[in-house]
């Protein structure tokens, strides 16, 4: 299979420059090798030299000029397909541990300690080329942001998000977050790996619990302390700042001899927060011996296969003449030589993937391009549904089985008219993540329009049935009408005599009052009107059913036109799930501490 064609080492490229001045050096040097012809008649140097003619030596120099070029191409690395390989990394396994209780939105260091222990946790990533690293945030309880992995721009865009305020309970319990960092450790085979906590105050730390997760999982633990003794205020939301049982404002300080105290009995490195590096460098310098190993990430990726190895063995093919004369090199050139279909390829291919050129083209609006050119399904769906092509959006989405994918899925089927479909994908979500708002509001939309649509047709048939109702009594009252102007007629002919029956009877019709056809013509007339005033109220009815249908349908692309990003969001709703699932476990909180 073809999957296009890509050079692993294009810079070496930069090569072939050199291929001219060889061969001009190879044609110089057998020029200059020994001309018969001025010692030697022309007429027999053919055949006392035939390897010295004008012919072969301009072939003896493009021959190597080929071959040099073949060995150039083959060493940029040349590729037409894609392979799975597992992904391996240092065995440099760190977990940052982020206090996020209330007293880190003191602002004794400026601009507060919170957003001055997120952009040290920036600054730390920044440095991480190797290794995997791991992010675990407490308050009053803990919970894991991202599991140790080795893409840090993914724990780079969660920073901004994380605040004190979206954490479920107060309180600072940094024990259950070693523990749980620890577990991290263990869990991805990380053994001896490192643990970092930043925080400002350790109230209630339990060193014989931390000491024993420390040792089952061979990690050091680091500490790096932010604040300062005098302290601040904690700020409200609404403005104040926060007080206590008394009436009295809280000011948290930051104990250094506290927290010295507890390092020396978890042994542990401790340093004070500092404006340049230099506490970051010392907190995780480690020794090159102990980190030593590799650690296998437990996933794939697709890489460029190198098949330059074909071309080596073709140059090395044609460099058989050059050792042995004879048909047996040329016969197995023949049986070996196999060119590939030509594969149409663009510049951009030999410097980016194609998931690469993808989001290009979508941050640069062109949403159909990029559906075309992603690979990922995920990307390829976002594409398509920003590209208005719903269907293949729904097929896209279909391929994964998360909650997002699902809550994707379901605005791809709602868009298409699909509402059952629609109602099914949003249920799957939120059997993957019941607490997402998103996907309940979007299943409890979709839910009322089929509830509507249900009722139409059982409306619709009552005023059928009100019509042929209608038609029915006025089809009766016109017979009636009929039938006693018969009787009147019959009982007036009654009382003439027989002879003058017909002659009565045409001069009572000729006599006729033109009141009475007056008022058989007005009742025709309100009978048609009333028929008329039922049918446009009926028309009315519809269209009013119809615009109050396309402006749900303008209101449900409004709501749907979008995929969620909203990574504060939903930490907030992960973090308070798994708060609520650990409470009804029966843990109990720490209530020593309500800030």
């Amino acid at each position: 299979m073809v999957d296009g064609f890509h050079l692993l080492r294009p810079e070496l490229l930069w090569v072939f420059a050199i291929c001219p001045v060889v061969a001009l050096a190879l044609w110089y040097r057998r020029a200059n090798q020994g001309d018969w012809s001025r010692v030697i008649d022309a007429d027999l140097l053919p055949y006392l030299l035939p390897d010295q003619s004008r012919g072969k030596r301009r072939a003896g120099v493009w021959v190597p000029m080929l071959l040099l070029s073949l060995a150039i191409l083959a060493a940029t690395g040349p590729s037409l397909q894609r392979v799975e390989l597992p992904v391996i990394k240092r065995a440099d396994a760190l977990v940052i541990v982020l206090d996020m209780s209330a007293s880190m939105l003191a602002a004794d260091v400026q601009p507060s300690r919170a957003q001055r222990a997120r952009q040290k946790v920036l600054d730390l990533l920044a440095t991480r080329k190797e290794g995997v690293t791991g992010l675990v945030v407490f308050a009053g309880d803990a919970h894991v942001v991202t599991p140790l992995t080795d893409d840090t721009r993914t724990i780079a865009n969660l920073m901004p998000a994380l605040s004190p305020t979206m954490m479920p309970l107060p309180g600072a319990n940094a024990t259950s977050a070693i523990d749980m960092a620890a577990e991290l450790l263990i869990t991805a085979g990380a053994q001896g790996g490192q643990i970092l906590l930043m925080t400002d105050g350790l109230p209630g730390f339990d060193s014989n619990t931390v000491n024993t997760s420390l040792e089952n999982s061979g990690a050091s633990l680091s500490i790096l302390a932010i604040g300062t003794p005098s302290g601040a205020p904690i700020p409200l939301p609404n403005g104040g700042f926060l007080k206590d049982d008394a009436g009295e404002i809280v000011i948290p300080t930051l104990d250094r001899a506290a927290i010295s105290a507890i390092a020396a009995d978890v042994n542990a490195v401790y340093k004070d927060i500092t404006l340049d590096e230099s506490d970051i460098e010392a907190l995780t310098r480690r020794d090159l011996l102990a980190t030593a190993g590799e650690l296998d990430l437990d996933r794939q990726t697709d890489a460029w296969q190198d098949q330059g190895h074909w071309l080596a063995a073709l140059v090395a093919l044609l460099l058989l003449p050059a050792f042995r004369k004879g048909a047996v090199a040329s016969i197995a050139l023949l049986l070996v030589f196999h060119s590939p279909p030509p594969q149409a390829a663009e510049w951009r291919d030999l410097w980016l993937t194609p998931d690469q050129q993808g989001a290009q083209q979508l941050a640069n609006g062109q949403a159909a391009d990029a559906a075309a050119t992603f690979r990922d399904p995920a990307w390829r769906g976002v594409a398509a549904y920003e590209a208005g092509t719903y269907d293949q959006a729904a097929r896209s989405f279909a391929g994964e089985q998360t909650a997002n994918s699902f809550y994707n899925l379901g605005n791809a089927l709602a868009l298409q008219g699909d509402l059952r479909g629609a109602l099914n994908a949003y249920e799957k979500s939120l059997a993957a993540l019941p607490d997402a708002e998103d996907a309940i509001a979007n299943r409890d939309f979709i839910q009322s329009l089929l509830d509507q649509q249900e009722q139409e047709p059982q409306d619709q048939e009552g005023e059928e049935q009100n019509q042929e109702d209608d038609s029915s009594q006025r089809d009766s009252e016109s017979e009636n009408d009929k039938q006693e102007q018969s009787e009147s007629s019959d009982t007036q002919g009654s009382d003439q005599e027989p002879g003058e029956d017909t002659e009565n009877q045409s001069s009572s019709e000729e006599e006729q009052p033109a009141d009475e056809q007056r008022e058989q013509d007005s009742t025709l007339a309100d009978a048609a009107e009333r028929d008329q005033e039922a049918l446009d109220a009926a028309t009315e009815e519809q269209m009013a059913k119809f615009d109050e249908a396309l402006e749900e349908q303008q209101a449900l692309e409004q709501w749907l036109r979008r995929v969620p990003d909203d990574p504060g969001g939903l930490l907030r709703r992960k973090f308070r799930y798994q708060t609520m699932q650990r409470l009804r476990e029966g843990e109990e909180p720490d209530d020593s501490i309500r800030w």
